[in-house]
């Protein structure tokens, strides 16, 4: 019989050594029994249990939810519960698939490989294939000049004034001074320069008459009558009241044409740098005694050779033929031989464009000792055998200053009018002027040959070559140019 207390009641009285029953109780521990009511009845069986109702949404918004731990996964939440709105300016992502729109104005690509097969359809072109584009052809000039046969120059222009200079047809030979005439006294222009300069400011008109209607051996005259007269020495007496352009064009015109082109020269090579343009036209152009002359005006004027110098500007082929043009060794034959002329231009053929590379000693030797009828001939022999002449092959051979200076080798032989054409022209076209080389050019030329260089300048270029050195000059700078221009 079970007790108040858990224990168990045995029907038998307990023996004297054991209080209690025989029955010995486990050492499991047994709670007292919480029911002291002896009327109890012990418990039903407990009902199975019944499932939960499914869980309501919240009914109010303000319920504080703690944000979830980080990184924690947190399960989505089931359909129809209420989800907070996102605060503003937050990125809510789009859902997955959902269709958006692009932006205005976007470009949308056109799908690949899904152009609709019907007749109407847009289909773009097939992108053409890549082809290597054709040669591209040498720039030629607005229209190719032909140079005047070397027994018919340009016809002389008749004289447009009184006492006018005319220079002779155009040569690369040497042209004596015209002699002054006997009534020009060079005392009396030494007075009219004295006092264009004396004093303050400075008459430079008076100055501009003088020079453009006297020749060279006149202004040669007045230079040494004023050393005499007035003990100073008329160029630097000049270049002290004068300036700029204008004072570039005054020292020239009282120079010889030696001292002027040796000037240039050092000037050219002076300092730091080299201007090969100034080599390349004085030396290419001038013969055997014009160099000469200009070889002992240097060594006089700058204690050295002009050869030294050119040795330490220059350097390649191009020193090789300045070297060689210097020596002073060019034929003067005026009657070239047919077959000698023949097999010049089969050497300069296999030396250039009959080989693969180029032979240069062949055209050094060639170029710096023939003569101008020498040069025409070899010119008309390659013509025939190539169908097209020197300048062609060199443009095709050769490439910097070498090439530059064989071209005005070729021009200055055969064409000196129409290469000094070309000079001018590119001293004044484009922006900006080339003064320098302006100067340069109708200084020496004006009493050679200037007058058939302005007929070049038309036929080649369709332009008047007063009107395009008036436009590009101003000033007393203008006059004194196109002074000279106007009385060749």
């Amino acid at each position: 019989m079970m007790t108040h207390n858990g224990g168990f009641q045995s029907y038998y009285p307990p023996s004297a050594g054991n209080r209690g029953n025989n029955f010995h109780r486990s050492n499991t521990y047994m709670p007292p029994s919480p029911y002291q009511n002896p009327g109890y009845l012990p418990p039903q069986p407990m009902a199975p249990p019944q499932p939960l109702p499914p869980p309501q949404p919240l009914q109010h918004s303000n319920t504080y939810m703690p944000p979830p731990p980080q990184n924690t996964y947190m399960p989505p939440p089931p359909q129809n519960t209420y989800m907070p709105p996102p605060p503003q300016n937050a990125y809510v992502p789009p859902p997955q698939n959902a269709y958006v729109p692009p932006p205005q104005n976007a470009y949308v690509p056109p799908p690949q490989n899904n152009y609709l097969q019907r007749s109407n359809t847009y289909m773009p072109p097939t992108p053409p294939q890549y082809q290597n584009p054709p040669p591209y052809p040498p720039q030629q000039p607005p229209q190719q000049y032909m140079p005047p046969p070397q027994t018919a120059p340009y016809p002389p222009r008749p004289l447009q004034r009184a006492n006018t200079y005319m220079a002779p047809p155009p040569s690369n030979q040497f042209q004596a001074p015209m002699a002054p005439p006997s009534n020009f006294n060079p005392e009396e222009d030494c007075k009219i320069l004295r006092n264009a300069v004396h004093g303050i400011g400075t008459d430079e008109r008076a100055i501009i008459n003088i020079i453009i209607n006297r020749n060279l051996a006149q202004r040669q005259e007045i230079r040494r009558a004023y050393k005499a007269c007035f003990g100073k020495d008329l160029i630097k007496r000049l270049e002290g009241d004068t300036s700029g352009n204008f004072k570039q064009v005054i020292k020239a015109m009282f120079m010889t044409p030696a001292e002027y082109d040796a000037y240039c020269l050092y000037k050219a090579m002076k300092g730091l740098g080299t201007d090969e343009g100034v080599l390349i036209e004085i030396i290419g152009t001038r013969n055997n005694q014009q160099l000469q002359e200009i070889k002992d005006v240097f060594q006089r004027e700058y204690n050295n050779t002009l050869e030294n110098w050119v040795k330490g500007d220059t350097s390649g082929n191009f020193k090789l033929l300045l070297v060689a043009l210097l020596q002073c060794n060019r034929s003067t034959n005026p009657n070239p031989d047919i077959n000698v002329c023949r097999a010049d231009a089969q050497a300069l053929y296999s030396a250039g464009e009959g080989r693969w590379g180029t032979d240069e000693a062949t055209f050094i030797r060639i170029f710096a000792n023939r003569s101008a009828a020498e040069m025409a001939c070899i010119n008309q022999c390659y013509t025939q055998l190539r169908g097209k002449g020197l300048l062609k092959a060199i443009d095709k051979e050769f490439s910097g200053d070498i090439k530059k200076l064989l071209q005005t080798v070729v021009g200055g032989l055969l064409d000196p009018p129409g290469y000094f054409a070309t000079r001018i022209r590119e001293a004044v076209k484009g922006l900006g002027t080339n003064d320098t080389k302006l100067v340069r050019v109708i200084v020496s030329r004006c009493e050679i040959d200037l007058a058939y260089i302005k007929q070049a300048y038309q036929k080649i270029y369709h332009r008047d070559l007063l009107h395009d050195v008036r436009s590009d000059t101003s000033g007393y700078y203008r006059d004194i140019l196109t002074g000279l221009i106007t009385r060749c």
